[in-house]
């Protein structure tokens, strides 16, 4: 009977077998790089290898290896790449905030209700899924035996790049009154001497107006912070920019943008089947909030 004794590797064979270092080629290599298998002697050679490669030195799971050199360490990888990914889907599965996108879904109770009560108002309400940080940091919130809205409101004084936000305001409230609680419980940052205040231009941004990008709402101070939003279109809570010479970087909405040059246009060719694009007929594409917050659409 034979009996066959398996020896370990020493390590001057390793060695051997591993050969010359790849980075200084002045002694033997010693280690192997999981990622690109290039062979190093001591730790310098393996951090100049990384920062001259850009190899992170972790391993890639999923890099293409042929049948031939598939080996048992290879198949048992595999293995937990699957329990890996298993664990991942689990996880996200369980996780709400992940799992609760809102899209297609009915609002909850308060956010309908909040929605409807602006809608009666003349504003168009929309909210951002669970997850978005301007949903989780809104205060905005109805009263629901005196039908009343406290408004979330953010100022941005852009020619100090300072933003601050005041928490359940009534909408009932004068907007000058509130404008100027904010420039008082802010003195160190907001300064306004009375021309600068009387020649101050407040703007909200048009969001989620169709054909109107980058252009913004004319916002009075005289009036309440309902009167201001009415006929608006509000994500989450209004956001007013404070501005000291507007000049022309806020078009207001319904004017045309800064005329650009007309470019060239090259005659499309008719279709060989006789129909033209406008004619097609072709179903315009949704948007996010077109197919968000449970709204029921329409066709056409």
């Amino acid at each position: 009977m034979e009996v066959v004794i398996k020896r370990e590797l020493t390590e001057d064979a390793l060695k051997s077998r591993l050969g010359t270092c790849q980075k200084c080629g002045a002694h033997e290599a010693r280690y192997t790089c999981p990622r690109c298998e290039f062979r190093s002697c001591c730790l310098q050679c393996v951090n100049l290898h990384k920062k001259e490669f850009d190899c992170n030195g972790i391993r890639d799971k999923t890099r293409f290896k042929p049948v031939s050199q598939f080996t048992e360490l290879d198949l048992l990888s595999d293995y937990r790449l699957l329990e890996e990914a298993g664990r991942s889907v689990e996880a996200y599965n369980r996780d709400v905030i992940k799992r609760n996108t809102r899209m297609n879904k009915e609002l909850p109770t308060h956010l309908h209700r909040l929605r409807c009560a602006a809608a009666q108002r003349g504003i168009t309400l929309r909210f951002l899924p669970p997850n978005f940080t301007r949903h989780k940091f809104n205060t905005t919130y109805l009263d629901w035996k005196s039908k009343k809205i406290d408004w979330k409101v953010e100022w941005k004084f852009t020619w100090i790049d300072v933003n601050t936000v005041e928490n359940r305001v009534s909408e009932n409230e004068n907007l000058h009154n509130v404008f100027k609680k904010t420039i008082e419980a802010n003195p160190k940052y907001l300064s306004l001497s009375e021309a600068e205040f009387k020649n101050v231009h407040i703007f909200l941004a048009a969001e989620h107006s169709p054909g109107q990008n980058g252009r913004f709402h004319q916002i009075s101070l005289d009036k309440t912070l309902s009167d201001n939003l009415k006929g608006t279109v509000i994500v989450e809570h209004p956001i007013f920019h404070v501005v000291l010479d507007p000049q022309d970087r806020y078009p207001l909405i319904g004017t045309p943008l800064r005329v650009r040059e007309p470019r060239i246009k090259c005659k499309k060719e008719p279709s060989p089947h006789g129909d033209n694009d406008e004619s097609s007929g072709k179903k315009q594409k949704l948007t996010f909030f077109d197919v968000s917050d449970g709204e029921e659409q329409s066709d056409s």
